[in-house]
């Protein structure tokens, strides 16, 4: 179960992190960072799997590729988007945060453009 992994991989780099954020903060950040890092690989890894299922779906149903991508690719900014401003709100940086997170809705509004285009498009195709 990788649940389990990626838990205890958190747990014991929240501790660490805890034991030297008052001596040594910049270990602290190092090792929050690093503890991220593993499991964003850990769960990446993971997504293998789903994003060979999803492919499987489209190549059933004949959906364009590209689009699938498009929405692949929101998703992950999604995910960084809020992993960066994780971190830099951990560690006091709330306004560093804010500006990660509307940098990316920007990015995620652009990367939507396409696709609400190919929807447009297959509307008008209906009328």
């Amino acid at each position: 179960m990788e649940i389990i992994k990626i838990a205890g991989i958190g747990i014991i780099g929240v501790i660490i992190s805890s034991l030297l954020k008052r001596d040594n903060p910049e270990f602290s950040l190092i090792i929050t960072v690093a503890t991220g890092m593993i499991l964003l690989v850990i769960v990446l890894s993971s997504m293998t799997k789903a994003v060979a299922a999803f492919d499987e779906l489209i190549n059933k149903t004949g959906v364009n590729q590209a689009l699938f991508g498009g929405v692949l690719k929101i998703i992950g900014i999604g995910y960084l988007t809020e992993y960066g401003a994780s971190i830099c709100g951990d560690y006091g940086a709330s306004s560093i945060a804010d500006k990660i997170q509307l940098s990316g809705k920007i990015a995620i509004f652009i990367m939507a453009l396409p696709i609400i285009r190919g929807l447009v498009s297959a509307v008008s195709a209906l009328v």
